[in-house]
């Protein structure tokens, strides 16, 4: 028992053990490097300052949107009969159901790329609109772009849930809800609610792992170029809550 635990401690330090070791390395290692020069262009831009970024932004958006309208054309809009869904194969899932599938995920992906490129979209919008010679008409029409790439994600995301509520009617989807995840979550029955506490620790150990890897190369940004002390700060508060939260839930659990 005593061994156990021990093995225990020892896995729950490895992480920022880890990520203690890469900050040191990486420290030494820029020790001797030279700040990289102050007219290096790391904006990607051709013609506009991130011009290049929103473009692969834009083009991600795109290919999945696309791609989840695909998947969803291939996915009958009424289920099909047992027999005809499975046909001669011995999977569990039929292919309509694979297709709705990934169409729920690339629907989910579709919706964070655009966010994400309206967020960006505006910061640069609102950050450089006083500044001189500012491409403002370009930041202007590239916020407007992504505001209505954000109605077109949106509407194709509601039809993929409303298809998903008609192949399963006893655990439908309300976008309506603020309790959407966990109304879904306990309609599920037991087998699928072990894949999804499953699914959700591994996510929660890979989080841990790119919060480290987000950590650390935080401090080589600041070491390379320049001090940025929020994104280290706001990475160490979401490194705190998601593991506080998995030692809160971890707690009520043992207490029931």
């Amino acid at each position: 028992m005593k061994n156990s635990s021990s093995s225990s401690i020892k896995k729950r330090l490895r992480l920022p053990l880890y990520a203690a070791g890469g900050a040191v390395v990486g420290f030494l290692g820029a020790s001797g490097v030279s700040k990289l020069p102050s007219d290096l262009n790391w904006t990607l831009s051709v013609y506009y300052d991130y011009d290049l970024l929103f473009a692969i932004l834009a083009a991600l958006v795109v290919v999945m949107t696309v791609w989840n309208i695909f998947s969803l054309s291939r996915t009958p809009s009424v289920p099909p009969m047992e027999d005809d869904a499975y046909g001669d194969s011995d999977s569990l899932i039929s292919p309509a159901e694979r297709s709705l599938g990934k169409a729920m995920i690339l629907s989910g992906f579709s919706v964070i790329l655009t966010f994400t490129w309206a967020a960006l979209a505006l910061s640069l919008y609102a950050s450089n609109r006083t500044m001189p010679n500012s491409p403002e008409l370009f930041n202007l029409l590239n916020f407007v772009a992504s505001c209505i790439s954000i109605i077109i994600v949106v509407v194709v995301q509601t039809l993929t849930v409303k298809r998903y509520n008609r192949y399963y009617p006893e655990r439908t989807l309300d976008l309506n809800s603020r309790n959407m995840k966990k109304d879904h979550f306990e309609k599920l029955d037991e087998g699928e609610k072990w894949i999804v506490y499953r699914a959700a620790y591994r996510s929660f150990q890979m989080m841990n792992v790119l919060l480290g890897v987000g950590m650390v190369s935080m401090v080589l940004y600041s070491m390379l170029f320049t001090f940025a002390p929020f994104p280290i700060v706001m990475l160490s508060v979401i490194w705190i809550a998601n593991i506080g939260i998995y030692y809160r839930e971890t707690y009520r659990a043992s207490n029931q």
